[in-house]
Order: C-alpha cells, then structure tokens, then sequence
C-alpha cells in the first residue's frame, strides 16, 4: 500500500512538470513582441514611363504579435509590388501611391502597426528611343612593333531606350574602357556596356563585341624546330619541323625556358586529295604572341 502511494505521487510530480513546462513554452511565446522589418520595393511602371527619380527601395514596417509568429518574419525576405501601371495612377506622372497592411501577406495575429514612408511620392516621365553610335574608349598605347591595322565595334549604333530629357541629350553609348595590353594576341574581345544613368537600356543586340587585328612591325622572337600537325587524310613526305617568327612582349622574351609557350603548326589537308600536295601552314598562338612569318610557309604531303 505503502508502495503504491509513493508510485502515485512520483507520477503526480511528473505530470506537474510536464505540465508547467508545457504552460511556460505557451506562455513564453504567446506573449507579443514588436518588431521593425525592412521591406523591399518592387515596381510595375506603365509601358511609356521611366523613373524621372530614384524610388524608394524599401520601408521599415513596425510588426506586432505572438513571439512564435515572429521570429519566422525575421529571416523570411519581403516583397511589395507597387503597381503604377493601372487607375488610378496610369496616367499620372506624380503618382502618390499609398501602402497598406493588407499589402502584406501576415501570419494569423500578427498585424501591421506602422509602415515608414506609408506615402510614396514617385516622379515619372515619358520614354523615347534613340539610335546612336558605339564608341570604344581605350586605356595605354600600343608597342612601337605592333600596330592597329584593322578595328571594329559591333554593333556600330544601338537603340537606347530611357527618360524622354536623356535621350535628347545623348550623342553616343560606350563600353568599359580596353585596356590595349588586354588585346594582345587575340582578335576579338567581348565588352560591356557603359551607360551613363541606370535608367538607360539598351534595347536590341546582344553585348558589343571589338573585332581588330594586330601587326608586328618586326619580330623578337624565333622559336625552331615546331613540330607540324596534320589536319585531315594522308601523312608527311617526312618528318618536318619549322620555324616560327614571332613578336611577344617582353617578359615573354626574357623567359629563358620557353617550352610552356604551347604554341601549335598545322598543316590541313583537304578533303578528297589525291596524290602529292603542298599545303599551306597555319600557326596557333597562346595569348599575347603574334606571328610575324612561319619558315617554311608551306609543306609537301602525300597520300598515305
């Protein structure tokens, strides 16, 4: 008997624990809180207007209710989409729209104190569209041994879209600077662009592109006995090597182990030959190298 009133009153301990534990948990987070949370901004404008000022980004709203309901709002990233694009504001170029705690997608309980700006006072104005040209703008100059034979921006002139006094003034678009050592040994280079306000877009094309081509005045660099490669059916009257001419800068001159240059000479066969032919040579370059002559330019190939 003794037993058993001790068994129940361990079990009545227990349940009272479990039970105030369970009581403080609910206590502890039924109890409200008040929290600030930045909100961000997000803009549908109508089709023929631009911002004429920057908008507002976001708004601090002042949240109030349950603990537990709280904390998920903390981390969890908010949207508004501010709409100017239908009534009452489609027309207008001073819209004033206002915020509301309905905008707001909010856990049972949780309610929306204060939205700071509530008011957002936003500027538009009228899009236009100007074709104009593409320049480069270029960084350092060439070597005295390399020249610029040939140099094309592509596309030429593009369609720039933006606010209405933006474009009367604009006379051209460009990209970011090149820096000419950046031209070295290529022939093309893709760029992007340099708008001069972030409500400029460029509306049709895809990224310009710099076509050029480099000539070497004059070499300062022999490589010999490259190996050639054949591209296509037959074989090589015999094993051949040439040399190659070449202008490089001159941290590449001075190298004195110059194995690692990876630099390629290819002889292309063309398809369906017959018989003995000469095929012309063609070099394959590592960045910042440019051939100056290839000796001998063309080589003898047999069928196999």
């Amino acid at each position: 008997m003794k037993l058993n009133i001790t068994s129940r009153k361990h079990s009545l301990k227990i349940v009272a624990l479990f039970t105030g534990t369970i009581l403080w948990f609910y206590v502890l987070n039924a109890a409200r809180i008040r929290i600030e949370k930045s909100v961000t901004l997000q803009y549908v404008l109508p089709d023929n207007a631009v911002f004429a000022a920057k908008p507002p980004s976001e708004v601090v709203v002042t949240l109030e209710g349950p603990r537990a309901f709280m904390r998920p709002l903390l981390d969890r990233e908010e949207k508004i989409l501010v709409d100017v694009s239908r009534p009452p504001w489609r027309d207008s170029l001073r819209p004033q729209p206002v915020l509301r705690a309905t905008d707001f997608v909010l856990p049972f309980g949780v309610k929306v104190e204060k939205i700071t700006p509530r008011v957002l006072p936003l500027r538009l104005e009228r899009k236009a569209s100007k074709v104009v040209p593409v320049r480069v703008p270029m960084s350092g100059d060439l070597p005295t041994d390399l020249e610029m034979q040939e140099m094309q921006v592509r596309p030429a002139e593009v369609e720039v879209v933006g606010p209405r006094s933006l474009i009367a003034g604009l006379k051209e678009v460009t990209t970011r600077t090149v820096e000419v050592e950046s031209l070295y040994g290529q022939s093309s280079l893709n760029l992007e662009w340099n708008l001069p306000d972030e409500r400029l877009v460029v509306t049709r094309g895809s990224g310009p592109t710099l076509k050029y081509s480099l000539k070497a005045r004059r070499a300062n660099l022999v490589l010999e006995k490259i190996p050639v490669r054949l591209l296509g059916e037959g074989q090589l009257a015999r094993q051949q090597t040439v040399t190659l001419v070449l202008w490089a800068p001159l941290d590449v001159v001075r190298r004195v182990d110059k194995s690692d240059l990876n630099v390629q000479v290819w002889a292309e066969v063309p398809e369906g030959t017959k018989g003995k032919i000469e095929v012309a040579l063609r070099a394959v370059l590592p960045p910042r190298l440019h051939l100056v002559e290839i000796r001998p330019k063309r080589i003898l190939v047999e069928p196999r």
